[in-house]
């Protein structure tokens, strides 16, 4: 197997916690280089994931360093600048969501990657969670049908802004909704408003190939255990739902099969796994090395930030963005 050359950007909580960890798991990697704007931060994290180098300026690694890929985590406000030079530099990457603030920032990015025949692959890591894909399976299969109804919700928690759990949070199940049912032609919002930054919503969806989809959203419930369902139902009398990405029912009137993730094996039961961080890992390096298109693309990720926006627009909330802040 060809090893693909990768370097890193960013060494925040979430990417040591989550991006690095997984790159153990991959096989036909070469670990390049790693940057952050801490220079220990990147020289420590280098030695502890077993990278070659590191830096403090992006830039200058993009430069000196013979790479096929980059993945970048640092805040949907500084992904923009980078990812561009990146492309500018002939180098496929994937970043961390939100990749941008606006939509339009995207689009912008989604046209480059073409001019230069490149690509922008998003990570959002529930598209490759164990159950998702399992569900998918089952979607596509022709005992299931067609779908016809898609039913979601994940709760959230507290941000210094509403837009902010929208773009940072919410923006998870706005992407696993447009994978199930493709584009979203007409969105209808309602809320009960807390407080600025306090909010539950509700949204009707109207998706362009006819499916209707609802699901609740917003800051209320804390985004833990229990926070999570999605259900996907068909035109055969199937369905089939999601619990807390952990749990699969498929049904059929009163017959119903259900999965759940066990203890063994570990690498494909960690967190990791069922989670999808390694799942998107592996379709990024997959994707380097045939040159087919990833999901989600940049593109995708402006579809969903335009529903989201949309959501704001109805709901007069403001779309202003501020640095979520981590420990590191």
């Amino acid at each position: 197997m060809e090893r693909v050359k990768i370097a890193m950007i960013g060494s925040g909580t979430h990417a040591t916690n989550a991006l690095y960890p997984s790159l153990n798991f991959v096989e036909g990697i070469e670990k390049v280089a790693v940057c952050d704007l801490k220079e220990d931060l990147a020289r420590e994290t280098a030695k502890k994931f077993g990278f070659s180098k590191s830096y403090s300026d992006y830039s200058k690694m993009l430069e000196k360093e013979n790479i096929d890929g980059v993945i970048i985590c640092i805040h949907a406000k500084a992904h923009p600048k980078v990812v561009e030079e990146c492309l500018n530099n002939e180098l496929d990457v994937l970043v961390e969501k939100p990749a941008t603030v606006y939509p339009e920032e995207s689009l912008k990015l989604s046209e480059l990657a073409m001019k230069k025949q490149r690509f922008v692959m998003v990570e959002h890591q529930k598209r490759r969670a164990t159950a998702y894909l399992k569900m998918m399976e089952i979607i596509k299969s022709k005992e299931f049908g067609e779908v016809v109804m898609i039913e979601s919700k994940q709760h959230g928690k507290l941000y210094d802004s509403l837009f902010n759990c929208l773009i940072e949070l919410q923006i998870h199940n706005i992407d696993l909704i447009r994978a199930f049912g493709g584009d979203i032609k007409n969105v209808t919002a309602v809320q009960n408003k807390i407080s600025d930054n306090r909010a539950a919503i509700a949204l009707l969806l109207e998706f362009e190939s006819g499916v209707i989809g609802t699901t609740h959203i917003g800051t209320e419930g804390d985004s833990g255990a229990y926070c999570e369902r999605m259900e996907v139902v068909g035109s055969e009398g199937r369905g089939v739902f999601v619990e807390n990405v952990r749990k699969l029912t498929y049904y059929e009137g009163n017959k119903a099969e259900t999965w759940q993730a066990d203890w063994m094996p570990f690498v494909g039961n960690s967190t990791l796994s069922l989670d999808g961080y390694l799942g998107n890992i592996e379709h990024f390096l997959k994707c380097i090395r045939t040159r087919e298109n990833p999901t989600p693309s940049i593109y995708d990720e402006a579809k969903a930030l335009e529903v989201i926006f949309e959501v704001c627009k109805q709901l007069k909330i403001k779309p202003e963005w501020s640095v979520v802040t981590s420990d590191r």
